[in-house]
């Protein structure tokens, strides 16, 4: 069942097996997955059923003392979490991702990719894809995607699925696809506007033994259960951690003061400029977001081999192309024509674009064709469908972990008397020599394959230029609870139980020792169920 805390009595005690914290992608995949196996779990959300800006949201206002972060637009506090905005990407990270590289201090996870293989497979359906992947090789032929030879030293295609979209939602979220089991469920009790409070400990500190929720009209209530386990995102899970450490006199998960530290996620932007003196047909129908017959919507990139990251001591990086239109084309000129009489203006070159329209009839009726086809957002459809000379290459960058990048709370406090967080994000020149290597290697093989000659961007080899003025934010809060193999290393197991505690647990992508270049949702969730295997086996 689903209720508002808001409506109940002062004071209710609920007592359960497991309590989830956070009902995004973590929090909802783990409650079902421990409710449908008998257990009773009561799930607690901070935010009700819509976006509450003035109300629950503010509660995520915080502190900038480094690199700008948003750490309002980037995070959503109502049910589903930021799967509210989520757009679908998923990408297994790579076997190289989880090794200790010896490049890359605080680097290595305590398990390797092979651990997680079954777990990525359940993680796709959870995703809301109705089939299995198919391997990379039969997935482009099923395309029809013939890709050209690239230096198979350097760089390899690498493969994005997006998830299929929803009667209700252009993607797959969490609260459409698993509100209605939730609110059906006899064992899983979500609580909306139940925001943490406190921890309650016993004498030495290290089990919890409940913890107290509140919602913003004053109604509290008290969760007790065997385990607890936070799933509030890459930022907050490290703010609860530090919270309970505070009120507990710093005897709850701080011994080694890593609680917070190694803040990363994947910086985006353009690194070139690809310009053809053809139009780029060919390149469209190679590196694109390519749709099959039944709907199958993948995006195909070029990402670094682990020879070069490792030959050339590199972090992992990607890259893909977002095409531009070729102003001279008809499908160009029914956009401005279009955009004009919506405006309701007819300007005085349009006769003009009447004109380009008619000579390129052919390239506009392909473009429509594939609108209706897809039935998916024009943003995604110009790649494909307007005919293109030039194009960007847009790179995902994985950031190296760095103690000094944290989180830690600002003596200002929120509504419901807790300390704010404070970021203190930073990046470091590992990355922009990553980013100049990657894009270098794609310029020499596009150069060689006659794709198109690259323009590098300035801030890729100017390092008077800050990286982050040309870079954006993805909002993949990673690493700020990692996971190791002891505490002097990280702040939870390889079970994601916190170090010098007995029942409590982090999941999410804030126990990501290190971050990739993947988008990390699809990482998330296969932890997650994960953790609720282990949890299983483990008497309640």
């Amino acid at each position: 069942m689903i209720e508002d805390l808001r409506r109940l009595a002062h004071g209710t005690a609920i007592a359960a097996d497991i309590c989830v914290l956070g009902a995004g992608a973590a929090g909802i995949t783990l409650a079902l997955e421990l409710g449908r196996s008998g257990l009773r779990v009561c799930l607690a959300e901070g935010g009700g059923t819509e976006f509450e800006y003035l109300e629950s949201q503010a509660l995520y206002q915080g502190v900038n003392v480094g690199i700008p972060i948003s750490l309002e637009g980037g995070r959503l506090r109502y049910f589903g979490g930021s799967t509210n905005h989520w757009g679908g990407r998923c990408a297994p990270l790579q076997d190289i991702d989880f090794r200790r590289r010896d490049w890359i201090p605080h680097s290595g996870w305590p398990v390797q990719r092979a651990e997680l293989d079954p777990y990525y497979v359940r993680a796709i359906e959870v995703a809301g894809f109705a089939k299995p992947w198919q391997s990379d090789a039969d997935t482009l032929a099923y395309l029809r995607a013939v890709l050209p030879a690239v230096d198979a030293r350097w760089l390899m295609p690498f493969l994005w699925h997006y998830t299929p979209p929803m009667k209700d939602a252009p993607v797959w979220k969490w609260a459409n696809a698993y509100g209605a089991e939730l609110r059906e469920s006899s064992n899983i009790r979500t609580l909306l506007h139940a925001n943490f409070a406190a921890f309650t400990t016993g004498m030495n500190r290290s089990r919890v033994r409940s913890m107290t929720v509140s919602s913003l009209n004053g109604v509290s209530a008290t969760i007790t259960a065997s385990t607890f386990i936070l799933c509030c995102g890459g930022i907050e899970n490290a703010r609860l951690l530090l919270l309970g450490a505070e009120q507990n006199s710093g005897g709850f998960a701080s011994q080694d003061d890593l609680v917070g530290r190694f803040l990363m996620q994947h910086s985006r932007g353009p690194a070139a400029r690809v310009v053809s003196a053809e139009r780029m047909t060919r390149v469209q129908e190679q590196f694109n977001i390519l749709r099959g017959a039944d709907g199958v919507e993948v995006e195909v990139g070029l990402a670094l081999t682990p020879q070069a990251q490792e030959s050339e001591r590199l972090l992992n990086c990607s890259g893909v192309m977002q095409y531009e239109g070729d102003p001279d084309s008809g499908v160009t000129a029914a956009q401005e024509i279009w955009r004009s009489l919506l405006a309701g203006t007819w300007g005085p070159n349009l006769g003009d674009k009447v004109g380009i329209l008619a000579e390129d009839l052919g390239s506009v009726l392909q473009a429509v064709k594939l609108r209706v086809a897809s039935g998916h957002s024009l943003e995604r459809e110009a790649s494909a469908g307007i005919p293109s000379r030039s194009a960007i290459l847009l790179l995902d960058l994985e950031q190296a972990p760095d103690p000094q990048s944290r989180i830690t709370l600002a003596q200002d406090k929120d509504a419901l008397g807790l300390r704010r967080v404070q970021a203190d994000w930073r990046v470091g020149e590992l990355e922009r020599r990553t980013a100049l290597q990657f894009t270098t290697h794609v310029a020499a093989e596009f150069a060689r394959l006659g794709i198109g000659r690259c323009k590098l961007e300035p801030w890729l080899f100017d390092g008077r230029l800050a990286m982050t003025d040309s870079l954006h934010e993805t909002y993949h809060y990673i690493g700020t609870t990692r996971m190791a193999e002891s505490s002097a290393e990280g702040v939870v197991d390889r079970n994601c139980a916190v170090f010098g505690m007995e029942n409590l647990y982090v999941a999410g992508s804030s126990v990501f020792p290190t971050a990739g270049q993947a988008n990390p949702t699809l990482t998330i969730i296969a932890l997650a169920l994960r953790l609720a295997d282990f949890l299983k086996q483990r008497p309640q």
